[in-house]
């Protein structure tokens, strides 16, 4: 059985474009077809300073894939890439 691919998804509060990424995702999550991770950028000043304003960020494997505006047909083209190998 081949494992699901985890999504980190880069986020803050009071974000709505960081809401509606965590809603979509969830979808995927439900159907089994990944795992998702949501770190709050704003609880690590690191992340903070090294995203700022540009969230939602969405990685795999530590690699940032999708930002800001993250679409369903995204997530749908980097879950067909990263699941080929």
């Amino acid at each position: 059985m081949t494992a699901v691919p985890v999504l980190q998804l880069m986020s803050r509060k009071a974000c709505c474009l960081c809401e509606d990424a965590e809603v979509m995702l969830a979808t995927f999550v439900a159907l089994g077809r990944c795992t998702l991770e949501v770190q709050d950028v704003d609880q690590d000043m690191a992340l903070a300073a090294l995203y700022g304003m540009d969230v939602p960020v969405l990685l795999v494997q530590k690699e940032v894939r999708c930002m800001h505006r993250i679409e369903q047909q995204d997530i749908e083209v980097l879950l067909a890439e990263v699941t080929e190998c």
